[in-house]
């Protein structure tokens, strides 16, 4: 009996004594693609998964000791389930967060996913560029405009089997429901609502905005928010927190109208020299949120986390700063 009890304790107390965790899971959006300052082996030449240092998750203040980034540029919600697809030899994430989740008490599970399934908005900034750069004068609100609000929706299914998946993960390393949050973070939008800064052919590609002012458009008004509602759908059906990002950059996109580039919040077109000359990774960097846009994203969860509200928005607020609030 006695030494029954001491086991207990020795397991409570062992328990108890675990480093507190938060830790982001997903796509580019949230590994810090476009940020720069990569951790060591994340940025080639056989891993392109660009986890930042100054990736808003490293850069959030909610009470936790440690911030663990899984997330992978390039990851679709396949990459986040049990025994799934790694990428670049690593596990799937959901088995690397089985990992996590023994090592830490983790607190806080943030997950941004979809954009690279049905949507593939990889695909889609490309249509948008070439249309451009090679002045075919139909763009990418013609290729991918029709068919986007099916592909959204196509999407569902597979981030809400990612989230189920790490719900099993969290289970099965023995977390109570309620011991955790689960959070799913949408996309910000990386272009601006028209006339972009530049006009001419040049300003715009050497300013990293080489995209047609309509298309620009359909990005700011269409693209963008129809992805931010399947992910808001997403975490209803989950019944999990969710974070709404559409409006977070508005006014700070790239090359936005009464800004300069140093108040861009988002990482325009931009070529990686240090690749081969010609590959996606040396141009996966663009249109994510830059340095400044993750530090922005960190105040705002901050925010969000401090209430208690289901559903929030991050907002750009009287003093200019990135501010959290329920939606209306």
């Amino acid at each position: 009996m006695f030494g029954a009890t001491v086991l207990c304790l020795t397991i409570a107390r062992s328990a108890a004594a675990k480093t507190t965790a938060a830790v982001a899971m997903g796509d580019s959006e949230i590994s810090g693609e476009g940020a720069g300052n990569y951790q060591s082996g994340t940025n080639g030449p056989t891993n392109y998964c660009h986890r930042s240092l100054n990736a808003w998750i490293q850069r959030i203040s909610i009470g936790v000791s440690a911030h663990v980034n899984l997330a992978c540029s390039g990851a679709d919600s396949a990459n986040l389930t049990i025994g799934g697809p790694g990428q670049y030899g690593e596990p799937s994430q959901a088995d690397q967060l089985a990992t996590v989740a023994r090592k830490y008490a983790v607190k806080y599970i943030f997950v941004t996913v979809g954009a690279n399934d049905d949507p593939n908005f990889g695909r889609t900034a490309e249509d948008c560029v070439y249309a451009f750069v090679f002045q075919t004068g139909y763009g990418c609100a013609q290729i991918d405009g029709p068919s986007w609000s099916n592909r959204v929706a196509n999407m569902e299914p597979k981030a809400e089997n990612a989230i189920d998946n790490i719900k099993r993960v969290m289970t099965d390393a023995h977390y109570k429901a309620g011991s955790y949050s689960l959070i799913v973070v949408s996309y910000g939008g990386p272009t601006p609502e028209p006339p972009l800064r530049y006009s001419g052919y040049w300003a715009k590609v050497f300013n990293g905005c080489p995209i047609y002012d309509s298309d620009a458009g359909w990005g700011h008004d269409t693209a963008t928010p129809v992805l931010d509602q399947g992910e808001r759908a997403v975490a209803a059906a989950e019944n999990v927190r969710f974070l709404d990002m559409v409006h977070g950059f508005f006014g700070h996109e790239v090359c936005a109208q009464g800004i300069s580039h140093a108040e861009e919040w988002v990482r325009g077109v931009a070529y990686d020299p240090g690749t081969n000359w010609w590959n996606l990774h040396s141009v996966q960097q663009s249109f994510h949120p830059n340095a400044l846009g993750h530090a922005e994203i960190a105040a705002c969860v901050d925010g969000f986390v401090a209430q208690t509200y289901r559903e929030g928005t991050c907002e750009i607020g009287t003093d200019g700063k990135l501010r959290a609030q329920p939606d209306s």
